[in-house]
């Protein structure tokens, strides 16, 4: 795919240079074009998306060399990570020009005379993810086989663990199939804005584990779920104005109600995942565990979902000849008419495989709540920069009084699921304080010699919240 966009660029570029053994007075022409194009493609509405997430991840990756800043750095190297990948899928499935207006399609179609925009193909491109993801996997074990770096699965020794991995890779799925079948419909900003709602979801679903014995159940405290129902008020308001206000625009497509219902479903099945990796407790798996046990189990699940017609959006109508079709017939079209596209989903099980890498390893340096606060805070603030940063957006604001409401609902949003994790913050430091505090006692009470501990790090294991496991 690199080739391919090298090839490109260079044929634009040759278009507007000038070579170097043309002298004009003793010195080399450039044609000025050549820096336009350049400052172009910058301000493309293909770059533009990924400027910060790009940002983000240098500056992270900078930041983590220095040790007083490493902590810092490893989070907004998370936020970059998240947010490429979260753009890249937004891209992949909305914006992205799939055919080019005028280009014949295969089997004597007509041109069209419109660009056509994404590919939604949620459930099939998920399912082409984890049997990407499993061969990467297989590829990667190969190289460090004969290496002190080894990979080494951890062994399923009973039916209960098969069991647990298979309901656990199931809603994994379904987590991110229904996510990305949103994207297909709606705005990367309307998703991301709805999956910030995700910790309301993730507690109701403890507390519906709890009535049945299988997790502990946990405190209703007033002023963390009145932060958890501001922000989902805010998600509710922010999701309304944008559909209203954006109705018939050029990438807005249709069906957006179908979109939002799908990535509101994907809530759930994000929250039982987290849920679910904390109740396990013995089964929790590495990331090269879930690509090695989750994949194949997962590409089964979803293979009967992408035979399920739906209806499409945008102009897929006019070039199926339907309105309905299935992710395995849009596939098979898009392999078809748009093999440049196809190359970018094989792309995006690679991108799957390396981001899930990154995120666990971060997530396994940091404490379950800064981890928990950094998932919860990335989407909104992404959501926030790129308004922040008009210069950014692909797509201009609505007038008044629509901006304003969006504005307010974005602000209202992140400021209430930023308070909710720092009281999860305050609240497991209080603990932390009074375990070591009733240890040092008791050590004292026995005459025992309190040994010096240092400074103070969480339990990677404890309440299971390490962010959405392999969802983006």
């Amino acid at each position: 795919m690199a080739f391919i966009l090298a090839e490109k660029l260079t044929a634009a570029v040759e278009n507007n240079y000038t070579m170097a053994g043309q002298l004009h007075g003793g010195r080399v022409a450039l044609d000025t074009t050549h820096t336009n194009s350049m400052i172009d493609m910058v301000d493309s509405d293909t770059v533009k998306p990924f400027i910060i997430p790009i940002v983000g991840l240098l500056l992270g990756s900078a930041m983590m060399q220095a040790p007083k800043a490493a902590i810092v750095g490893k989070l907004v190297l998370y936020f970059g990570a998240q947010s490429f990948m979260n753009i890249f899928m937004g891209w992949i499935f909305r914006t992205h020009v799939t055919v080019a207006k005028g280009i014949p399609l295969q089997g004597g179609g007509e041109p069209l005379k419109e660009d056509l925009h994404g590919c939604p193909v949620g459930f099939a491109l998920t399912a082409m993810q984890q049997l990407i993801s499993f061969i990467c996997f297989l590829i990667l074990y190969a190289i460090l086989y004969a290496t002190p770096h080894k990979i080494t699965p951890r062994r399923i020794s009973s039916l209960k663990e098969v069991l647990s991995i298979l309901v656990f890779g199931s809603v994994f799925a379904m987590n991110i199939a229904l996510n990305n079948f949103s994207l297909g419909y709606i705005s990367i900003a309307v998703n991301l804005i709805i999956r910030s709602c995700l910790p309301l979801t993730t507690f109701l679903s403890q507390q519906g584990l709890a009535l049945g014995g299988l997790y502990p159940l946990k405190p209703c405290k007033a002023l963390e779920i009145s932060s958890m129902v501001a922000g989902v008020f805010c998600a509710c308001a922010f999701t309304i104005t944008k559909i209203r206000c954006s109705a018939g625009g050029v990438h807005q497509g249709s069906n957006q109600v179908l979109g939002c219902i799908m990535c509101i479903a994907s809530l759930p099945c994000g929250s039982l995942n987290l849920a679910l990796a904390g109740s396990l407790g013995e089964m929790k798996l590495s990331v090269y565990d879930t690509v090695a046990y989750m994949s194949i189990p997962a590409f089964i699940l979803l293979i009967p979902f992408c035979l399920i017609q739906k209806p499409v959006p945008g102009l897929w109508p006019k070039v199926l000849n339907k309105e309905t079709a299935s992710d395995f017939e849009i596939l098979m079209w898009t392999s078809s008419n748009a093999p440049s596209t196809f190359e970018l989903f094989v792309l995006s099980g690679m991108f799957s495989f390396a981001y899930n890498i990154i995120q666990i390893t971060i997530v396994h340096t940091l404490s379950p709540s800064a981890t928990a606060f950094g998932g919860n805070f990335n989407k909104a603030a992404l959501v926030f920069l790129t308004l922040l940063l008009p210069f950014l957006q692909v797509h201009k604001l609505p007038g008044f009084p629509c901006n304003f409401m969006i504005w307010l609902c974005v602000i209202g949003n992140i400021a209430a699921f930023g308070f909710y994790s720092y009281l999860q913050i305050l609240q497991k430091l209080e603990k932390a304080e009074k375990e070591e505090k009733e240890q040092k006692e008791s050590m004292l009470h026995k005459g025992e010699v309190v040994p010096y501990q240092g400074d103070y790090e969480e339990d990677e294991d404890e309440d299971g919240d390490d962010d959405e496991g392999g969802c983006y």
